[in-house]
């Protein structure tokens, strides 16, 4: 980590007034805080993070009088030691980086904590060790480090162990509790494909195929895959083993105590059934749009109808479905902004919420996948999914298709994977409404729509952002940002942050920002009278646009307002 980068995350917390889910700041004058080992199992278990320590939270992370960096420094690498012989604080022992540095002219020292998910050689979860594994695993909540619950720490435990929980057997089942129809068809795919995978079966034996297929076990018992993919009513065994379609009148659950919700279903029968009518279900309570082309027109949904069918069908397929969790369903829930498909499990493998559209496949249960690649969809238009990690970059095209945001993983926690799919994207009719009140839209494309969109719903736009949402590369963005700021509507640099400028504020105003913004870098922190010399302006004209600057995350400020030795930097993109 870079001395820049130790500084922005100061400057951010010291912003915040508090740690934040990426940083933890202790003084640790005496030695280290018990509590540090927590934040290290915390920041392990999740997505890492940085600890800060020699600076006070109570003083505003200002340098911690009397601290001694060499000592804490020290103690810290001892406790992370995890040498024969070594007594380490957690095990296994992340993979970190430790150094010291400068703030405001003082030493601190930091650690770099690397998230366990990306050493699968290390088995998780990361504990304190004088706490034992289930009392002593921790994860990052906001600022906070918490337990870990029971069934946390055994998916961490078996992230990367595949232990075939779809291959368990259905006892008191057998054959006749199979779809008759549905097993004919699925062999006759499975056929009519060229596998080898039913080499040597006489093609009227559908016992010995689906044995085959491992949908039934040796003694002809169904197996979990097999009955959720082709049981006449799966839900007999397990009754909440469904997908639960809810819509929500407002943009969260119960907005209005007088409406619980608008629609429901709660969608059963064998997988490829139970798919097929969550997806209808939440076509038709989304609005449609009319596209035309040549002389014919279509009325379409606003997210499209195969991107809700693979989200629906990956959350089925890769859902945990181990004893801790069958009796929770799929969850979509429908607000008036997105849709929402939640499954239990969390991410399996090696796959992450970062990595999910890289286009490769991990599958927790790796017969039920198999299964839903040749079970038809009813009417026997298509299977339920083609498992080759292609679903999720199909997904991400279609969305940049329709003009919307691509699909967001980011709310996915370790015991659920959530995907997010807006509704109207980025163009609500709030937001098109508002787009047509700024001057020039007539001239605007409609990727400049979308980075003023972007600015407006986000507070802030990247180059980053601009091109995982539109698909464009890097130097588009650019050319787009570039006209914006000429135009008066956006303030910012490089490849950002870019902000909404103010329409209300006069031209000198804005000026005066963006001759601040030219004369600042990401490297060189300078005083407010080094901008004054540097830009010609006064200090009383500077300070308001120093702080809205700083307020809206364009520049960052390297001590609080009342610091005599306060410098400012640009914020890095």
């Amino acid at each position: 980590m870079t001395d820049e980068e130790l500084r922005d995350h100061v400057a951010r917390i010291r912003r915040l007034g508090a740690d934040d889910a990426r940083v933890e700041a202790k003084a640790a004058v005496r030695d280290i805080p018990k509590g540090i080992w927590e934040s290290v199992s915390a920041f392990a278990n999740t997505a890492g993070g940085l600890i800060i320590l020699g600076l006070d939270e109570s003083q505003s992370f200002a340098p911690a009088n009397g601290f001694n960096a060499a000592r804490i420094e020290n103690a810290l690498i001892a406790g992370l030691d995890n040498a024969e012989r070594a007594n380490p604080k957690v095990l296994p022992v992340p993979q970190y980086q430790v150094d010291r540095a400068e703030i405001d002219g003082a030493q601190v020292v930091w650690a770099r904590i690397e998230p366990l998910s990306a050493t699968p050689d290390r088995p998780a979860p990361c504990h304190v060790v004088a706490q034992g594994l289930e009392r002593g695993s921790y994860k990052r909540v906001g600022d906070a480090d918490k337990h870990l619950t029971t069934y946390e720490v055994h998916l961490l435990r078996t992230r990367h162990v595949n232990d075939h929980a779809d291959r368990t057997p259905v006892d008191g089942h057998t054959f006749n509790d199979l779809d008759p129809d549905l097993v004919s068809r699925t062999i006759e795919r499975v056929q009519a494909s060229g596998s080898r995978a039913l080499a040597g079966v006489a093609p009227d034996d559908h016992v010995s195929a689906l044995q085959r297929l491992n949908a039934l076990t040796d003694d002809g018992t169904p197996t979990l895959a097999g009955y959720l993919a082709l049981g006449i009513y799966p839900q007999q065994e397990y009754p909440q083993l469904t997908i639960d379609v809810t819509v929500h009148p407002g943009i969260a659950k119960s907005q209005d105590p007088t409406v619980r919700f608008l629609d429901r279903r709660n969608c059963d029968g064998p997988l490829p059934q139970a798919i097929d009518d969550a997806v209808h279900t939440v076509v038709r309570n989304l609005r449609t749009r009319r596209i035309v082309e040549g002389t014919r027109g279509t009325d379409v949904p606003e997210i499209p109808e195969d991107v809700l069918r693979e989200a629906i069908a990956n959350a089925a397929m890769h859902r945990d479905y181990s004893h801790f969790v069958t009796g929770q369903q799929v969850a979509v829930n429908v607000y008036a902004d997105r849709v929402e498909v939640i499954n239990p499990g969390g991410f399996w493998g090696d796959r992450t919420k970062e990595n999910v559209t890289d286009g490769h496949s991990a599958s927790r249960n790796g017969d039920l996948a198999r299964l839903l690649t040749v079970v038809p969809m009813p009417g026997n238009r298509s299977t339920v999914c083609e498992n080759q990690g292609s679903g999720v970059i199909r997904m991400v095209n279609e969305m940049r298709a329709y003009g919307l945001p691509t699909p967001d993983y980011s709310a996915s926690t370790i015991d659920h994977v959530v995907v997010r799919l807006d509704r109207f994207g980025l163009m609500d009719p709030e937001t098109e409404e508002w787009l047509r009140t700024l001057p020039g839209h007539s001239d605007f494309s409609r990727d400049h729509d979308a980075a003023l969109a972007l600015a407006r719903r986000n507070g802030s736009v990247s180059v980053v952002d601009l091109r995982d949402n539109l698909g464009l590369d890097s130097d588009d963005c650019r050319s787009v940002f570039a006209q914006l700021v000429a135009d008066g509507l956006l303030i910012g640099m490089n490849d950002g942050p870019y902000t909404l400028a103010d329409q209300s504020r006069n031209v000198e105003a804005t000026g005066t920002q963006l001759a601040v913004l030219a004369v600042l870098s990401e490297d060189e922190a300078l005083s407010i009278r080094d901008i004054a010399k540097a830009t010609g302006k006064t200090l009383t004209a500077l300070r308001p646009v120093l702080r809205e600057l700083v307020e809206s995350g364009l520049v960052v400020a390297t001590a609080p307002p009342t610091s005599r030795s306060r410098k400012y930097l640009l914020a890095t993109s």
